[in-house]
């Protein structure tokens, strides 16, 4: 599949992100092997309303989404989700404490 079509499928997740009241700023697709025609898409998704809600939660509530306004083929051309912060960065790892390093320097 290509990225024009996948990028046509993906539009009721689109839509229904939006119709949740978590509209997606910007979505972009990029090749998980570049150069390689039977590659499967990485989607890349920044929007304003990560800051309410853990990277999981983020995560939890859009492949939910996907998965209700996709069926399988559609969901075996898309490698990942990578969210991504307003600001053009990873989500922030602040909202994962898990992953933060303690006073100890862990």
């Amino acid at each position: 599949m290509d990225r024009a079509a996948l990028k046509k499928l993906l539009e009721p997740f689109i839509e229904r992100c939006a119709a949740e009241g978590r509209p997606l700023d910007e979505i972009h697709l990029k090749e998980a092997y570049p150069g390689d025609d039977s590659t499967s898409f990485i989607i890349e998704i920044r929007a304003s309303w990560y800051a309410e809600l853990s990277c999981a939660e983020v995560l939890e509530m859009l492949f939910g989404i996907l998965w209700e306004t996709t069926d399988v083929e559609t969901r075996r051309n898309i490698f990942c989700i990578k969210v991504l912060e307003a600001t053009g960065i990873n989500y922030p790892i602040t909202n994962m404490p898990e992953l933060q390093a303690s006073d100890n320097g862990d």
